[in-house]
């Protein structure tokens, strides 16, 4: 039997890129499930806030009724549940604490999600820096600074300085921006991984 020749004849194509819509969809894709997380948690933070806020005043409306129904007498009778009473406030106190991690985290989370997208941008600027469309590198730094802005008012104590300064040489960065250019792409790719390695440390914590 003849040996058939499996090779194919001719060149082979090259693979096409992949298209620069699902280049931009797999970058985004960790901001979104970020955000995803972000609102199941303040969905669940309402969750057990509302049972919170709703139990104290329907104890309240029936220990009346529990009193009237023991005695007639005007003489004031032992409560039946004195003792569940007693152990409420103890459950309050667990489900405060239990809420207010859930704001910290949720807190944590929307700062993460800010510094991410000002990473984003500063990722951008630099793309628009090495086109020399100045203009366009001067407003996705603006952008980027706002983004700080919204990361500050919602990180924890010990990222507010980090994130300031971060703030601060944006606005350094945009003032240099038409009158000392050079260097300015690697101050920005350095200020990026710094704000990245920000969102790892919050993350591990």
């Amino acid at each position: 039997m003849p040996e058939t020749n499996l090779t194919p004849e001719g060149p082979v194509a090259p693979t096409p890129p992949a298209p620069r819509w699902r280049t931009k969809l797999m970058a985004t894709l960790p901001y979104i499930a970020t955000a995803v997380v972000a609102v199941l948690c303040s969905l669940l933070i309402q969750s057990v806030r509302w049972p919170l806020a709703a139990g104290v005043p329907v104890a309240a409306t029936q220990e009346p009724t529990v009193a009237a129904t023991v005695s007639p007498s005007p003489t004031p009778q032992p409560r039946a549940t004195a003792s569940p009473a007693s152990e409420l406030p103890a459950d309050e106190s667990i489900l405060r604490l239990q809420v207010l991690d859930l704001e910290a985290a949720d807190r944590r989370l929307w700062s993460a999600i800010y510094l991410l997208r000002a990473a984003s941008q500063i990722d951008d600027s630099i793309v628009a820096l090495q086109a020399n469309d100045l203009d366009e590198v001067n407003r996705v730094m603006l952008n980027a600074r706002r983004s700080l802005d919204r990361a500050y008012a919602f990180s924890a104590e010990q990222e507010k300085g980090p994130i300031d300064t971060f703030r601060l040489q944006i606005s350094q960065a945009r003032d240099d921006l038409r009158v000392r250019p050079e260097g300015l792409d690697r101050r920005l790719r350095q200020m990026r991984l710094l704000i990245l390695s920000l969102v790892d440390e919050g993350g591990a914590s």
